[in-house]
């Protein structure tokens, strides 16, 4: 029992050896970026990575939001959507072609997630109803508009137009004024 005590003790005192400080592991290294990486100037670089995907998450809503869609989830913003205003939101049918489709509904739902922020929109076609879920950051999307500000709802999400649409889904004539403004815009 002696000798294996021996041998734990001869053991630990070459562990202990290996990682003294010494004065080259005392100073402390500096970050230097490879020249492959171009570093922003607008942040210093966050080098132990706390809150690394966060930063990351903010570079990229600024990035991708530069055409104002930060404003509508923005709540502070007098444009911010709110969950039964009716929206014409046009989308690119491919990042190829510069061919787009147009759903118009009313808005049911929204979850603000920074970069994955999405919203709900419903309308019932021939009948039946349609939800789209559109990602807020995505490249498809062209155009997102509010046609007309919602009155009257008091809920964050309107699931329960599901079952009772009412008045909530009579979205044709806004439709054909939409296109009526937007020919006068054109000619104008």
């Amino acid at each position: 029992m002696f000798n294996s005590f021996k041998t734990i003790s001869a053991r630990l005192s070459g562990v202990t050896a290996r990682f003294a400080s010494t004065a080259a592991n005392a100073a402390k290294p500096t970050y230097t970026a490879p020249a492959s990486v171009t570093v922003p100037t607008q942040f210093k670089p966050n080098t132990r990575g706390n809150g690394l995907m966060q930063l990351i998450s903010k570079e990229e809503v600024k990035r991708m939001g530069a055409d104002g869609r930060s404003k509508l989830f923005n709540k502070a913003s007098p444009e911010c959507l709110r969950p039964g205003d009716v929206v014409l939101v046009e989308t690119l049918n491919s990042m190829s072609t510069d061919k787009t489709s147009s759903f118009v509904g009313v808005l049911i739902a929204m979850d603000r997630r920074g970069l994955h922020s999405n919203f709900t929109v419903r309308n019932v076609v021939l009948k039946v109803g349609v939800e789209m879920k559109y990602m807020l950051y995505s490249p498809l999307i062209k155009s997102v508009r509010v046609m007309k500000r919602g009155e009257g709802f008091r809920r964050a999400k309107l699931f329960y137009l599901r079952d009772n649409p009412g008045r909530a889904f009579r979205l044709e004539g806004l439709v054909k004024l939409d296109k009526a403004a937007q020919a006068k815009k054109a000619a104008a």
